[in-house]
């Protein structure tokens, strides 16, 4: 999960002496790291870990000194840990120590050759398997009860006044672990979903002579040396009822969003979270989307105030950037605010309303009809000339339109800010009509790397979230697709 501000220490390390755990982590994994140590201290389970380490203090001999007066080494296993030469000598340390050990995976991933020789005789817990908490609390209160130091029969120890430490960030850690086990258990849903399916979608075999062509609307021409990307094969885009396409293809502009570019109905393969397997879904209405991010000049046109944050370098005014510090909660207030100007002045299409994107409908017109990580391919050197991201825009956000736009019209779909998208994928595979706290946000931003700006990125916040590097773009349409 992204958080913009310095992420805030559970709680602090335990400094007295009685038997204690040392914690083991790569510094990556921060954020689930304090979420799931908060467990063990809340169980009256007393943690140690570096946060812990006073400044002026030499860091390895505290380490060390840790290490070797602990009862209990624990360490959380990633792809980064695993990478961390850090954690890799905190593990041989240990061992050569002879404490007892417990392996926590926070994903799946394959040991190295040589931590899978240190640590295959521990018996291990899995972060994404149920109950794993309780599994951890009880290996860890064995371990140390078994040290012959703590009286098993002794009430939990009330903390000295100079060790109390408050939390004042405890909304947030709740906001964080609500986010962790709904991710968890969506997985384990989707997981249960796809084995109980009868009949999965076959797979359409498209040959390149058959996939028919695509009402491309006009767009700002671009430099020399700039192409379209070819329409890919296994991705079928009806063709347009001519009678519709006449009706529903006419320019749209709306007084404060300015133009609309219109997404014809189609197909789309789009990858289920939490899984390499992908859906065949069908876009079954047109739709028109703004082409461009709702600036901050609009929403304070339309709601009578700004809430973004601008960082600019220069501090002269800036026009066009795109408003951000908005909950998904704001982003609907907009759309019906916006729909209700645009009934009184008679311009808006009838049985039409503004509203959010679906996570369907982002996807399928970022992607243009293409199957390559962006829309101009798969060559992420190219990414500059459509996007800003954490290489080229010096960390702040830029107006918009100043990049190149998608085929279809559509601009800073990889970067500037992330956008809040109307309904998640997931909920629309397992037939859910109502939707948690949690909601979708897709797409790239000024501070995320080329990996992060592909046409498949998506993250996962809280509705009530708001952040500098989110905002959102309007969608115009009668009933939504998926």
């Amino acid at each position: 999960m992204n958080t913009e501000t310095e992420i805030p220490i559970p709680f602090e390390s335990y400094s007295g002496n009685k038997p204690f755990a040392f914690v083991s982590y790569a510094h990556a994994d921060k954020v689930l790291v304090y979420s799931a140590m908060r467990y063990f201290h809340e169980a009256n389970l007393n943690i140690w870990y570096d946060d812990g380490i006073p400044p002026a203090e030499e860091w390895q001999s505290e380490i060390a000194q840790k290490i070797m007066g602990s009862d209990m080494f624990t360490v959380f296993l990633s792809a980064s840990a695993c990478a961390s030469s850090h954690v890799n000598r905190e593990i041989q340390f240990a061992l050569s120590e002879n404490k007892p050990i417990l392996p926590i995976f926070l994903e799946k991933i394959t040991l190295t050759p040589s931590l899978k020789l240190c640590l295959q005789q521990f018996q291990s817990c899995f972060c994404f398997k149920l109950d794993w908490q309780k599994r951890a609390i009880e290996v860890i209160r064995k371990a140390l009860e078994d040290s012959n130091k703590l009286d098993p029969s002794a009430k939990p120890r009330k903390k000295e006044a100079e060790e109390e430490f408050v939390d004042e960030s405890e909304g947030l850690w709740k906001i964080m672990d609500q986010i962790y086990h709904a991710q968890i258990t969506r997985r384990m849903r989707l997981k249960a979903h796809r084995k109980t399916e009868e009949t999965s979608l076959p797979d359409e075999k498209v040959s390149s002579d058959s996939v028919p062509s695509i009402p491309v609307p006009e767009v700002p021409s671009r430099p020399s040396g700039r192409t379209r990307h070819p329409f890919a094969v296994g991705v079928m885009v009806d063709k347009p009822d001519p009678k519709k396409s006449e009706e529903k293809k006419a320019p749209f502009t709306d007084p404060y969003l300015g133009e609309f570019s219109w997404i014809p109905s189609g197909r789309i393969a789009i990858k289920v979270p939490y899984s390499e397997e992908k859906r065949l879904v069908h876009v079954k209405n047109g739709f028109w989307l703004g082409q461009v991010l709702v600036t901050q000049e609009v929403y304070t046109e339309v709601m009578g105030t700004n809430p973004s944050h601008t960082d600019t370098d220069t501090g002269d005014e800036v026009f066009n950037l795109p408003v951000n510090r908005v909950s998904w909660l704001d982003a609907v207030e907009f759309c019906k605010a916006l729909t209700a100007l645009a009934k009184i002045s008679g311009k808006l299409p009838e049985h039409h309303e503004f509203r959010l994107p679906t996570e369907v409908e982002w996807e399928y017109a970022c992607r243009a009809g293409t199957t390559t990580d962006y829309y101009f391919g798969d060559d992420p050197t190219e990414l500059h000339e459509h996007a800003w991201y954490v290489v080229n825009s010096l960390r702040r956000i830029h107006p918009v339109k100043m990049k190149a736009p998608n085929p279809w019209g559509l601009y800073d779909l990889y970067g500037n800010v992330r956008e809040w998208v109307g309904n998640s994928f997931v909920n629309t595979l397992l037939d859910e009509s109502e939707q948690d706290e949690f909601r979708i946000c897709r797409g790239g931003s000024y501070m995320k790397k080329a990996v992060g700006c592909r046409s498949s990125s998506r993250d996962t916040q809280s509705l009530f979230h708001r952040y500098r590097n989110l905002g959102f773009r309007v969608a115009l349409s009668g009933p939504p697709n998926l």
